[in-house]
Parts: C-alpha cells; structure tokens; sequence
C-alpha cells in the first residue's frame, strides 16, 4: 500500500528561539551533549559569555577526555565577516582544540576558510562548521531539531583508520568501539561516545569534572570507575568524603567491594571496581574480549545507576 509522503519544512531558528544570545545561546549551553553526540566528542562544563582578553565568548566548554578547550560562536542568519573574526580571536585566546561556529547558512567564502584552515592551519585544532536546523513535517505544528555538519576536520574520519598507530592505541579503540556499541543497546537512552587511541573511555556522572568510565590499569586489570577531577582538590575531596560516608549502602547495592582511592599525589579522587585480566590489551583472545565486554557493560550499567543519581545530588 502507498503511503502520502509529507515534504519537510524548515523554519529559522527564531521560530523557536526568539532571541540568539538570550535563548538559543543559553539553550545550547545547556543541551551542549547533543552537540557533542554529534561530533562524537564529550562535551563538559560549558560556560556562556566567557571572557576573552575585551571581548566575550558564546560558549566555551571542555572536551573531557582529551581536556581541551571548545570554542562555540552562534550566528543567525547567513554567515559574516564579524563572526569569523570573533571565532578566531576566540579560539587564539583560549587556545582551543575544538572551534566551532554554528550558523544558519554559511557563505561559500566562509565554508572555504575552514576548509583552508582544516587543511593548512594549526595542527592542533579542529575547526567545524554546524548548521542548526529547525524543521517540521508538513501540515504539523510540532517542530523537531537537528544539527548539519557542514565542515569537519579531513582527518576526521581518517583517525578511525589511521596505519600510523601502534598495535595498543589500534586495539584499545577498537575494544571501546565494540563496548560502546553494546553499552548502547543495554542503554539505549545513552549517547554514543566516540572511542579514540587510548586505555580509557570516560562520559559525565551528572556534575562538571566528575567522570563515569571504562579504564585499563597495569596489573592488568580493566575496571568501571568514578573519576573526580575537579579544578579544586578540597572539593573533590569533599565529593569523595560525601560518597565514602555511604560506602557501606553503595558495596552492599552493588555486591561488591571497590577500592576507594583519594590519590594523594594527585588533584583527583577515585572509586574503583577492577577486575583481572589475563593479558594486556593486544595479548586477550577475542573470547577473553567478549567477557571483559560483557563484564564491562553489566558492571557499568548498575554502577552507573548506583552513583549517578548521588552524585547529581553533590
């Protein structure tokens, strides 16, 4: 049987935002991991209005697993001269690994500069065009959001097979991708993070600087953990202290015994569930990856549950 296909319409972003600096700005602050899934980075401790040198940033915010800073400039309408200045200015100030400037159409001129930029400048930084789309199905009032990438970094899908990394940085990503991809489906609520080169996989616990993850230690052994890192080390003491004082609810919950970690030579805090493995990341056989996988996903989704809602409350 046929089926009428509605056509879909777009409307511009005041439709739903009126104003940009008090309403989208703000909104995206605050729904930046939608932003972020799209990427596939980790989006955290995003600041609206943040100074630089004169001048105020739209956005900036934190990729958390690499700790670099992201510039975000919004623009309605076509892009300008004046808003790629102030993206630049901003990223040079902040030194930024992720700079992204969102717009609702870009100029051809504009698109090439990043592009030139991508291919020709600092090596260091990834720089992104983003349309934000407000669509509709026609006839209905209801609005639905999307972001459209318009320019990414060349290297952006070639990291995922990049020859140039070593057998661990290859093996690691590839274990994170296959855990990722099974964690989402014991989650589906859960956005896809996506795995880079390195012995560790980590997303938000619901407060700034405070990460839930998957991280190989030597011994070996693979554990889920809460990270706290924080700028301040008393405050994450404090955190740690507040959670240790229910360490007897949170183990006898989990069933488990974790290993409750203030790192002294450290700024940061930890709370640990490991497990042993048998052989480092390139020795395990892929039925010993399918049960640490396994193990991974069952053991981070009730730690997850148990520590989440607490640490939403610190």
């Amino acid at each position: 049987m046929e089926r009428d296909i509605a056509k879909i319409q777009e409307h511009n972003l005041r439709s739903v935002w009126a104003n940009e600096e008090r309403d989208f700005t703000r909104w995206l602050r605050e729904n930046v991991n939608l932003l972020g899934a799209e990427l596939g980075i980790e989006l955290e401790d995003a600041r609206t209005e943040e100074a630089v040198g004169d001048f105020s940033a739209d956005i900036v915010a934190r990729e958390m697993n690499t700790g670099e800073a992201v510039v975000i400039e919004n623009q309605y309408n076509k892009t300008d001269h004046d808003h790629l200045g102030k993206l630049l200015t901003y990223s040079s100030g902040k030194d930024a690994g992720f700079t992204i400037w969102l717009a609702e159409e870009f100029r051809p001129e504009h698109r090439s500069v990043l592009e030139w930029l991508n291919e020709s400048g600092p090596k260091d930084v990834k720089f992104f065009a983003i349309k934000p789309r407000v669509v509709s199905v026609e006839g209905s009032d209801k609005r639905g959001f999307e972001f459209e990438i318009i320019v990414e970094p060349n290297e952006w899908e070639r990291d995922i097979t990049d020859d140039s990394l070593s057998e661990s940085e290859r093996s690691y990503r590839q274990f994170f991708a296959e855990l990722v991809e099974a964690y989402s489906e014991k989650r589906p609520s859960w956005y896809k993070l996506k795995p880079g080169p390195r012995n560790y996989l980590t997303f938000s616990a619901g407060l700034s600087r405070v990460r839930l993850g998957w991280v190989f230690h030597q011994g070996p052994e693979f554990s889920v953990e809460l990270y706290i890192s924080t700028p301040d080390k008393e405050r994450n003491e404090e955190i740690f202290q507040s959670l240790r004082e229910e360490q007897e609810d949170i183990e006898s919950s989990l069933e488990a015994e974790l290993e409750w970690e203030r790192l002294p030579e450290k700024q940061a805090c930890r709370i640990k569930w490991p497990t042993p493995i048998e052989a480092s990341i390139t020795e395990l056989t892929t039925d010993q990856r399918t049960q640490l996988i396994e193990w991974g996903v069952d053991a981070m989704n009730v730690f997850q549950n148990e520590f989440e809602p607490r640490v939403s409350q610190l």
